[in-house]
């Protein structure tokens, strides 16, 4: 009986002993795992932060750029309103030069001058004529000269009593007695549609520069005598060699035209 006390003493001391050291090694271990758990948690919860905090980021620049392309995209219409802008009074303040070149040639002209608007033209014969605001009630004639302060346009063609049709001085059809002031040489000037004009047949061996001015001969009556036309840019021969061609480069544009003036012809 007293043994077997002493056994189950023995047992509960050994167990008391054991349960002890258990809790000391726990203890021990749980120190550094504690550690290293809140470590790692550390560790997890900056990286969710800092994933966050580049989310955030990302998500303000990208509002940022969203803001400076509608920024940019409206500065780019305002620029293109401002340009549009400029080439309007660029325009206007063009006409209104060709107005005063217009009136100024009127007011110094012996013979009497119509002003006429150009209204239309055709892009199928755009260098060959228009079509002026201009015609008998306003004592425009079929074979008016038609002029700027620049040079020669054309000659009118066909008259109706609000309107008259003109053939440009570029149309192949059109022919013009020229003359060259610095040489004496006259000719005959022909349009080659956007290409210069062409004075054909001149004597080989003729004193022609490039720069040369080329004017009106005016000796029919119809265009206004030394009148400009354009300016020499190449003398060469032709094919057969035997003449020289020159070649004018007109001084109106004829290919933006807007306002012109028109010298009915002198009676006989």
């Amino acid at each position: 009986m007293v043994s077997l006390r002493q056994s189950r003493l023995s047992f509960d001391v050994f167990t008391t002993a054991e349960w002890l050291f258990l809790f000391i090694v726990v203890w021990l271990l749980a120190g550094p795992f504690s550690g290293f758990v809140l470590g790692a948690n550390t560790w997890l919860s900056s990286i969710f932060t800092k994933g966050a905090f580049q989310l955030e980021s990302t998500k303000n620049l990208a509002n940022q750029v969203m803001v400076a392309a509608d920024r940019i995209r409206t500065l780019e219409t305002k620029l293109a309103q401002a340009q549009l802008e400029v080439t309007k009074l660029r325009q206007q303040s063009k006409d209104a030069n060709k107005l005063r070149e217009l009136l100024s040639l009127r007011n110094h002209s012996e013979r009497e001058a119509i002003a006429a608007d150009v209204i239309s033209r055709s892009p199928d014969n755009w260098f060959e004529q228009i079509t002026i605001d201009k015609g008998t009630l306003d004592h425009v004639f079929k074979g008016s000269a038609v002029i700027t302060g620049e040079g020669v346009v054309g000659q009118v063609v066909s008259v109706s009593q609000n309107a008259s049709v003109v053939r440009l001085l570029t149309d192949p059809e059109m022919k013009l007695g020229v003359l060259i002031p610095r040489v004496g040489l006259t000719g005959i000037l022909s349009g080659r549609h956007q290409n210069p004009a062409v004075i054909d047949f001149v004597p080989i061996g003729t004193n022609v520069d490039v720069k040369d001015k080329v004017v009106c001969l005016g000796q029919s009556g119809t265009f206004p005598e030394d009148h400009p036309v354009g300016t020499v840019i190449s003398v060469r021969r032709d094919g057969n060699g035997t003449n020289a061609k020159i070649e004018v480069k007109l001084s109106e544009n004829c290919y933006d035209l807007r306002q012109v003036l028109v010298l009915p012809p002198i009676r006989q």
